[in-house]
């Protein structure tokens, strides 16, 4: 009786044939239960074939390149004569006034240069699907698809046109390629080039936001993290210090110098001054009015964003604060550090600082941008009146440094 058991297991798994006798050699009540094993066993394959029938051919396929097609396309680019102007939007952006945005879906984050016109950015096509393209700005040509990625809760995965995969939890375009980011490692990605590796100290992670071309400027923002600023859960001391220096970073009294921006090529760290909680905006909750003016809420809910829930820029977050332009061989820093008395101007290789603008009583806002010239100016807003600067470069090499006067 075993061995005929055991034959018909071995029919229904490898689909050998059965001999009569075998079956026959069964009660009527154990081919009963043969039978609906059968049945059972043949409903689990159709439905394995059902469930991955739509795997096979994944809408989001691109076909396969060379690196060296990848780069004889990008060749293929014309060089601009001179430079042009970005704008940013929520939905792609603007070269010299005129939006761009992608008929495949909305861009979400970008990457560009000013002085080549070179730009890549993030298309999401579908809920949880992206697409990678790079063009570049004036040129009679469409972008180029260099990539595809999925994100999937914090992680992304993304899947370059010549067969490179990455995984990390931040992507980040910028003017030519990409950068994949894992806490303070990232693998840079020049399409037709080639991956190099981005290594960062340890108490620092690569941050989120860039408001300035790696490819181009040769840096990347850095932003501490908070574990190591005695921030974590369950150390109340730590949040409580945290806390206290951020107060006084906030009105010019102390230092904090929670973000730096890291040379990609030789690990030079240049501090800024900006403290990790500035990103937080704060939403207020069920509340009651209690006069035309005031009103109690009961409950206040703060997270992370660059712009306010009424959709304008939430100035504090380090994101519209620290901005960094390339002009050939001497990438700039714009910031707004040590709270927000003043906006200065750092040359990256040299380190020598300026101050653009300065109010005791806080500057509310300022924007900083780069024309076709390749000229940086600077708009703050002072009270109830606004001033610009529309060439710091020349200012960086006339104004004193206030670096060196802080180190003496």
């Amino acid at each position: 009786m075993k061995k005929s058991i055991a034959l018909i297991f071995a029919t229904l798994i490898f689909a050998q044939p059965v001999q009569a006798q075998n079956l026959d050699a069964l009660t009527p009540e154990q081919q009963k239960q043969v039978l609906n094993m059968l049945l059972q066993q043949q409903m689990g394959r159709a439905l394995q074939v059902q469930g991955a029938a739509p795997q096979a051919a994944p809408a989001n396929l691109l076909p396969q390149r060379s690196d060296a097609a990848l780069a004889t396309a990008f060749n293929q680019f014309p060089t601009l004569t001179q430079g042009v102007q970005f704008e940013r939007f929520r939905d792609g952006f603007a070269i010299n006034g005129q939006r761009y945005i992608d008929p495949e879906g909305k861009i979400t984050t970008y990457g560009f240069d000013a002085q080549s016109g070179d730009f890549t950015y993030l298309a999401e096509t579908s809920p949880g699907e992206y697409v990678l393209k790079a063009g570049r700005a004036l040129a009679n040509a469409e972008p180029i698809t260099i990539a595809t990625a999925q994100k999937q809760g914090q992680l992304w995965q993304v899947m370059t046109v010549t067969g490179k995969k990455f995984n990390g939890y931040r992507l980040i375009p910028s003017s030519r390629g990409f950068v994949i980011s894992r806490d303070n490692t990232g693998f840079r990605y020049v399409p037709g080039v080639g991956t190099t590796n981005i290594i960062a100290p340890e108490a620092f992670s690569i941050a989120a936001l860039q408001n300035g071309d790696i490819a181009n400027t040769g840096y990347i923002l850095l932003e501490r993290t908070p574990t190591s600023n005695g921030t974590q859960a369950g150390n109340s001391l730590g949040a409580l210090f945290s806390a206290v220096q951020s107060l006084g970073a906030s009105v010019g009294m102390s230092k904090k110098e929670d973000y730096a921006l890291l040379n990609i090529q030789n690990n030079r760290l240049v501090p800024v001054n900006i403290s990790l909680e500035s990103k937080q905006v704060q939403v207020m909750s069920a509340c009651k009015q209690k006069n035309y003016f005031v009103a109690k809420c009961a409950q206040m809910d703060s997270f992370e964003s660059a712009y306010e829930p009424n959709g304008t820029r939430n100035m504090s977050h380090y994101f519209w604060r620290i901005n960094w332009f390339n002009v050939p061989g001497r990438p700039i820093l714009v910031s707004q550090e040590g709270g927000l008395g003043k906006v200065s101007a750092t040359d990256l290789h040299s380190g020598k600082k300026v101050i653009l603008f300065e109010r005791a009583l806080g500057i509310a806002a300022f924007s900083a941008t780069q024309d076709a010239n390749g000229k940086i100016g600077v708009t703050a807003q002072m009270g109830f009146s606004s001033e610009s600067k529309d060439d710091v470069l020349a200012l960086l090499d006339s104004l004193p440094d206030v670096a060196e006067k802080a180190a003496n």
